[in-house]
């Protein structure tokens, strides 16, 4: 091969050496042509939250609703005497000093509700004041009204919350649109809830399972901090023996029917229970007396029985008594 031929085949191999060498940079990922082919990240919207109107206050009911349910004689077919007692609240502008609201209640009927025939309750209280911070609104049942009521139908009363007046008359200040009305669902039960407070024994032992402790929440006015513990066994709340205003409150997610309570104290004979009395509410709303417990020996664990089983809302525990040491510990409360 004569050296004229060479040199024209290391031309014709270095352009292409320096031609892919130019296609190689220019198919980069960050060459601006393939940018162009890229789609572009899209920008997340700014969501903001619509500014709260501070220049008037608004009245609501929260919540809007509540589900009563009310027991009635399976002999004498009469409710126990029940009311409902309900107030709004002021939302974003707070009154100042010299501002009042005067609200009233007024009764609503929808056609998808079933009401209560108008004989069968009584409005008693249909005013309130902003003025007075303890008032509320206040509907009463009439027993004898309800003698006939078709007990296995729900019932609804609706009332409608308007401003009756306002001080001083220019004041920026109205019901909420939504929660204006105020819903009382009511649902009947044929059937007598012990209240004579003769339906607790002691016994030796738990009658049925242990109620998950899930089902269930403490609520009190001492030590709340500590509550936690008394779903365990390894540490404890405690009560104050010398105040008989401490109550215990087991709030269950919902009805439940219990058969019985124990109590876990102290491995050893300090600080322990000497008594309790025990309440309960079908309702979540009015509280009925179960009965009391008075040591008769000391027990690790105490086990308390219902008579007779009782569905309810809410389990209370008050007047609780000291054996010994002021302070009582107790370590687990659970249900069968």
């Amino acid at each position: 091969m004569n050296s004229k031929k060479v040199k024209t085949m290391k031309k014709i191999y270095l352009l292409g050496v320096l031609t892919a060498a130019a296609l190689s940079v220019a198919c980069t990922r960050d060459s601006k042509e393939l940018d162009i082919l890229k789609e572009p990240t899209p920008t997340p919207p700014v969501v903001s939250n619509p500014p709260v109107d501070l220049s008037k206050t608004i009245v609501s009911f929260s919540p809007s609703e509540i589900s009563e349910k009310v027991f009635r004689d399976p002999n004498t077919k009469l409710i126990e005497d029940t009311s409902f007692s309900f107030a709004p609240k002021y939302l974003q502008r707070v009154l100042a000093t010299g501002e009042s609201v005067t609200l009233k209640i007024e009764k609503e009927q929808v056609g998808y509700e079933r009401s209560l025939p108008d004989g069968a309750y009584t409005v008693e209280k249909a005013e309130i004041s902003s003025a007075n911070a303890s008032e509320q609104f206040k509907v009463t049942l009439k027993p004898e009204a309800l003698k006939e009521i078709d007990i296995t139908k729900e019932y609804t009363l609706r009332f409608r919350m308007k401003i009756a007046s306002k001080t001083p008359q220019d004041l920026a200040v109205e019901t909420a649109t939504d929660d204006g009305a105020y819903r009382i669902k009511i649902s009947f039960v044929e059937d007598s809830f012990p209240k004579d407070g003769n339906n607790l024994e002691e016994a030796d032992s738990a009658s049925s399972s242990i109620i998950d402790d899930e089902e269930y929440e403490f609520e009190s006015n001492y030590a709340e901090n500590h509550l936690s513990k008394l779903k365990n066994s390894y540490s404890n709340w405690w009560v104050d023996g010398e105040d008989n205003s401490i109550y215990l409150i087991t709030n269950f997610t919902d009805e439940t029917e219990v058969n019985g309570i124990v109590i876990s104290q102290p491995w050893s004979d300090t600080k322990t229970l000497e008594g309790v009395d025990i309440s309960a509410s079908p309702d979540g709303t009015t509280y009925y007396p179960q009965g009391s417990y008075t040591r008769s020996s000391y027990k690790q664990k105490i086990y308390l029985k219902f008579k007779k089983p009782i569905k309810v809302k809410k389990i209370k525990f008050t007047n609780f008594k000291k054996h010994n040491d002021r302070y009582i510990d107790i370590y687990r409360v659970q249900f069968f």
